[in-house]
């Protein structure tokens, strides 16, 4: 597997260690040995934009695919950034029974979520996102609508009225309404540089980067990743905490 190889890293339990959330040393030192070797490096992730480039600023690399591919940024400029389908979020949040299953919307390209009242904040226990509560606000009244997070478990979901809007499951009560087709921003990449299957090599762990382990892409799934996942990858490294990223590039010979 010779010459420029373009990379996308999922965040959370592929560049992170999944249990700490660190970014282990041989994972900082496998990025920039493989962008040393002139490999294009970029995240592939279904954080927001902003959150996502951050990271990427903060670990050297050069480009992001971003809010489940719908965002893309490379090199500091934003290529595109879109909201989820808006009338099906509306749809959705109009039809769902809040007082069961509160709610909280991102509206904005932030680490923000905005909740109508304390109920969701009551009934779920991640703090990663600001939850801001303003009983004022109407989402019939928003331009976009990036993420919706829904205080409910598996066994709830034939209750929730998801119409078309794909979900993840963010801890096991709560839900996550996002995108899930990270393919779409490799694809842009792919068109940019002009670039073939074979150069594409994607690394993932969880169930929201199925999209990108296509058959004609070199997918690698770490030794923590979902069994499903590691049934679709053409390879399985170690664990994200066990050296799995250089372990995997350093057998390629990418570095």
């Amino acid at each position: 597997m010779n010459g420029r190889k373009f990379f996308f890293f999922d965040i959370d339990g592929t560049l992170t260690t999944p249990l700490t959330n660190d970014y282990p040393d041989s994972t900082r030192e496998a990025i920039k040995e493989l962008q040393d070797n002139g490999h294009f490096v970029a995240i592939a992730t279904g954080r927001m934009q902003a959150d996502a480039w951050e990271v990427a600023k903060a670990l050297g690399i050069c480009a992001a695919v971003s809010d489940g591919g719908n965002a893309l940024t490379i090199h500091g400029e934003l290529i595109y950034d879109e909201g989820l389908p808006l009338e099906d979020c509306i749809r959705t949040l109009s039809e769902i029974d809040s007082e069961r299953f509160p709610f909280a919307v991102c509206p904005e390209n932030k680490k923000m979520r905005v909740a109508t009242s304390d109920l969701y904040l009551s009934r779920v226990k991640d703090r990663y996102y600001e939850t801001v509560v303003d009983p004022s606000f109407d989402f019939r009244k928003v331009d976009t609508i990036h993420k919706i997070f829904v205080a409910c478990t598996k066994d709830d979901l034939p209750e929730i009225p998801l119409h078309t809007l794909p979900h993840v499951w963010f801890r096991k009560d709560n839900m996550l309404i996002e995108p899930v087709h990270k393919e779409r921003g490799i694809f842009e990449v792919m068109k940019r540089y002009h670039l073939t299957d074979e150069d594409v090599v994607v690394f993932g762990d969880g169930m929201n980067d199925r999209s990108m382990f296509r058959d004609e892409w070199f997918s690698i799934a770490m030794g923590n990743a979902k069994p499903q996942l590691k049934e679709k990858a053409k390879y399985i490294t170690k664990r994200a905490d066990d050296d799995g990223i250089y372990y995997a590039c350093k057998k390629f010979g990418w570095i």
